[in-house]
Order: structure tokens, then C-alpha cells, then sequence
């Protein structure tokens, strides 16, 4: 399916393949947050309808679907529509062949060859095997196949055979999420990652000036165990530095040092920095136009002291 404009709003009404994995929490390319903040409307992603890859993509497939058929002999034809599950409605597939005379869909994919490792022997990609679970359970089909071109060089194809335990466990976590989360537009605190920074500073780049909200104990145990993980750091950071150093005293001038197990290498190297005080004071108005002040909130955790007892 084409990421126009117009497809990017519709998908907002549904949970589709390419999400499940990242609600799921098995997804390299997007989190079960950034879909809630999607879904809601909070977040509207870019038309990359335009983009030379996607263009390739969408080119590709039919080529992929063509490699298919030659390879199995099976006989493929275009779903033109979405789909929907026939009780969860808000589960959708917008799949990319159906196979004739088999109760069988096809998903045609194309990567690099940096790739080639994930698709050997009958291994799968984690979130495309999820998103071909995710189509059966739409779609109700017994047997999705998959079908990739590897870095325009090899092509393979494999079958998934349909698995109504892993299906119905699919299926009630999109639900579960659906409804909690994105019917009633309640963050899902408890799914947030490393990789959701960007999200949360895209839904809220601006702090309201003087505003306060007060929180409950849970929170409070947060910034503990935040606060506890920060001293952890410094200590583990120190204690990094002073093996690094060790490490240099014992090599003194030579280049590398050799261990049973490991290699240990100090070389020379040239950096060039930018000395941008310099240039402040030798062009003003230079550093003005090329550095422009940018809003950024900063989080910081500070220990509230109690207020002295009166003598």
C-alpha cells in the first residue's frame, strides 16, 4: 500500500500489519508508543509517498510477485482493498497478493544484502513473521507465503502455516491496546522504550511556564529508581575511566597490546575541532546566522530538601 496522505489518515482508524510487531514490542522499525500517538492523531507521520526508495519498493513488489510464481507455479492476483477482521473491526490488512485456488496470501518484501542472514535456512525476520500471523487473523486464510529479493541478487520464497495459538494471542494484545489505550487516548506508560524520545518531545515540545502537576507515590518511585540508576552510572563511569587509564599506563608508547583473549590498541589520530568561541568573536553576526537558538526541554531530577524544624 502507497504511503500517500490519504493512506496515512485511513490507517489511523485500524491496527495493520506493519504495526503488530511494534505493539507486540518486536518491531526494529517503530514502537507500540509512536503507534498510539499515530492512531490518536498526536502524531501525523511523513508522506514519503515521494521518496526513491518507496517508489522502488512499491515497484519491486510486482516484480517479487512475478519470481513467486515462476518459483511454485502458483497463480497470484491483487487485493485492491483493505481488509477487516470480522469481529475486531478496527484490524485491518492491506495485503499484497492472494494466492488463486488456495486458501494463501503472499507478502513480497525487498532488502539489502547486509540482510541476507535473517532469511536463511527457514529463518524469518521476527515482525514480518508477526505480520503475516497478523493478516491470517484478518483474513482467516490457513498458510501465508512470503517472498523476498535480496539486494537485487537472490530471491526466496517460504511458507508460514497458520498457528491459531500465536494468532489468538496477537489478537488479544492488538486488542487489549485498542482498547486501552487508543479508544480512550490513554498514554501506554508501561510500552515506553529507549527509542521513544522523539515521540514524547513531538507531542510535547512546549512546557507551560510556571505550571506544576502533582504526582502520586508511583511516580515517586520512578525518580527513585531513576535517581538510584543515575548515581550507578557515575560510579560505573568513574570506574571505567580508571581501567581505560590503567590500560594506557601499561601500553605506555606502544601501539597495541596483546592479551590471550583480547587485542588492546592506543594509536595515534588527528582530530580537527571546530573552535566556535573563536569564530563568535571573529564573526558576530556569521555565528548568529548559522547558529540559531533552538527550544529544547531538558529533564533533570532534583532531591526536594525538607524545610528545617523552627527551634
Amino acid at each position: 500500500m502507497d504511503w500517500t496522505k490519504e493512506a496515512i489518515e485511513a490507517r489511523k482508524q485500524y491496527i495493520g500489519g506493519s504495526d503488530a510487531a511494534a505493539i507486540l514490542g518486536r518491531s526494529r522499525y517503530k514502537t507500540a508508543y509512536q503507534v498510539w500517538a499515530i492512531k490518536t492523531g498526536q502524531i501525523i507521520p511523513p508522506d514519503i509517498s515521494d521518496k526513491t526508495a518507496v517508489k522502488l519498493g512499491n515497484k519491486l513488489e510486482q516484480t517479487v510477485a512475478e519470481f513467486f510464481e515462476e518459483a511454485t507455479g502458483k497463480r497470484l492476483i491483487r487485493s485492491n482493498r483493505t481488509l477487516f477482521h470480522p469481529r475486531y473491526k478496527f484490524l485491518g490488512a492491506n495485503i499484497d497478493r492472494i494466492v488463486v485456488g488456495e486458501d494463501a496470501g503472499l507478502e513480497c518484501k525487498t532488502t539489502g544484502q547486509y540482510s541476507e542472514s535473517e532469511w536463511r535456512g527457514s529463518e524469518i525476520p521476527e515482525e514480518y513473521l508477526i505480520q503475516c500471523y497478523h493478516y491470517m487473523a484478518v483474513t482467516g486464510k490457513k498458510t501465508w507465503y512470503i517472498a523476498v529479493l535480496i539486494g537485487n541478487r537472490n530471491f526466496l520464497w517460504k511458507e508460514i502455516t497458520r498457528n491459531q495459538d500465536i494468532i489468538d494471542k496477537i489478537i488479544k494484545k492488538e486488542v487489549d491496546f485498542w482498547n486501552t489505550f487508543v479508544v480512550p487516548k490513554v498514554q501506554p506508560l508501561q510500552l515506553i522504550t529507549s527509542e521513544d524520545d522523539g515521540a514524547i518531545r513531538a507531542l510535547y515540545p512546549q512546557a507551560t511556564e510556571d505550571s506544576v502537576i502533582e504526582f502520586d507515590d508511583k511516580v515517586g518511585r520512578i525518580c527513585e529508581s531513576l535517581d538510584s540508576m543515575k548515581a550507578d552510572f557515575r560510579i560505573l563511569g568513574k570506574e571505567i575511566e580508571e581501567q581505560e587509564n590503567t590500560l594506557k599506563a601499561l601500553l605506555q608508547d606502544k601501539e597495541i597490546g596483546l592479551t590471550k583473549k583480547y587485542k588492546i590498541t592506543w594509536k595515534n589520530q588527528v582530530e580537527r575541532r571546530f573552535d566556535s568561541f573563536r569564530f563568535k568573536e571573529d564573526h558576530p553576526d556569521l555565528y548568529a546566522k548559522y547558529s540559531p537558538e533552538v527550544n529544547k526541554r531538558i529533564l533533570r531530577l532534583t532531591v526536594i530538601k525538607a524545610p528545617k524544624e523552627a527551634k
